[in-house]
């Protein structure tokens, strides 16, 4: 998600902006709740397991994407053509640096390089514009593999400073290069193990994919859910365990998730 603040749109980040704010001004009601585990109780058993949430969530992501494309398309799609071209894409990063300085201008040759390369993994029918399925894409990395792929490659750039092609924990977390020489914590640490799915002590692309996309996040935030509401230990949560842990949840990570899709479905 930090990639993405950095690399997308000013349309884009204005809109998730406004979005946040309205998703902390709210909590979810009783009713909220149960509307929700029906959504994520794909198999119809009144149950929800792990799978399904995440499966639920990766649906919910793409429809999430595709709902804010007006918005952008109006925002930056200057002569109304209803397609994003390249030259309006680079005017848009253009127009967000326009007064910086020096590192700035610099900075920007770079996002529009990266951008240039997103742009065209997203022109799924190579016709050099985007139109309103392929947009997504370009501004939620997360929904769509070629585009994934480059912001990845792009943070083991960023973050790669001996040039190995992977990430070990010190480059991951960026530890020891500033003034301050942070110390990695343990939870980070232990996040890292978690993302290092071959245990060799560094982060290749692929590893690294579950970061940039979004769903190392989601995963943990739900399993801990799982685990808060499953009083029986079955690995599955019927609607009494959910409503049981409303407490729980609400000063958990998961919480942030359930209040938005809360607000996508309108519930």
């Amino acid at each position: 998600l930090s990639l993405w603040l950095l690399l997308a749109g000013q349309a884009a980040l204005a809109i998730a902006e406004e979005y946040d704010e309205a998703l902390e001004a709210e909590g979810l009601s009783d009713g909220q709740l149960r509307k929700l585990h029906k959504k994520m109780d794909l198999n119809g058993d009144h149950k929800v397991s792990l799978p399904e949430i995440l499966q639920y969530s990766e649906k919910t992501g793409k429809s999430l994407a595709d709902k804010d494309v007006d918005a952008i398309m109006e925002e930056i799609d200057t002569n109304k053509d209803g397609y994003l071209s390249m030259e309006e894409h680079m005017n848009d990063l253009h127009n967000q640096a326009d007064g910086g300085d020096e590192e700035e201008m610099k900075e920007l040759a770079t996002r529009k390089k990266i951008e240039t390369a997103k742009f065209a993994a997203a022109d799924a029918d190579g016709d050099g514009v985007l139109n309103k399925k392929e947009l997504p894409a370009l501004f939620y990395p997360e929904t769509h593999e070629g585009v994934l792929t480059v912001t990845v490659q792009e943070a083991i750039r960023q973050k790669d400073t001996d040039g190995d092609g992977k990430l070990s924990p010190k480059e991951f977390w960026e530890a020891g290069f500033g003034a301050d020489d942070e110390v990695i914590s343990e939870e980070e640490n232990q996040d890292f193990a978690l993302l290092d799915a071959n245990g060799d002590g560094f982060l290749q692309a692929e590893e690294l994919r579950r970061w940039e996309s979004g769903r190392f996040h989601t995963e943990e935030a739900m399993r801990k859910l799982v685990e808060v509401a499953d009083q029986d230990n079955d690995k599955l949560v019927d609607i009494d365990e959910f409503m049981n842990a409303r407490q729980a949840i609400a000063v958990s990570d998961a919480q942030y998730h359930l209040i938005e899709w809360a607000e996508h479905e309108e519930l």
